[in-house]
């Protein structure tokens, strides 16, 4: 699977999307803070760079559970409207 096929899937609505964009988060925060511990050093660079990227994935994984959080809940309020107008029908 390409990169950009594996960002499309976190971006998809999903109620798993969850786990990615907290384990994207964390890896982001945990290379951010070893950027600054060696931070004369070019592995500071490195860090860097893959904190930036895990913080992408992370918000990636964001907005596929937003979008799933959403329709979710525009789903089950459709729902619930739908019954009120069924009970007021009787």
């Amino acid at each position: 699977m390409s990169l950009a096929n594996h960002l499309r899937l976190l971006m998809a609505p999903g109620r798993d999307s969850w786990k990615p964009m907290l384990m994207g988060l964390a890896l982001s925060a945990a290379a951010a803070g070893a950027a600054v511990l060696v931070q004369p050093s070019p592995i500071s660079l490195l860090c860097l760079a893959l904190a930036l990227v895990a913080w992408f994935v992370g918000a990636c994984g964001m907005v596929g559970y937003v979008r799933w959080f959403f329709s979710s809940e525009l789903a089950r309020v459709q729902q619930e409207n739908a019954d009120l107008t069924e009970k007021k029908d009787e």
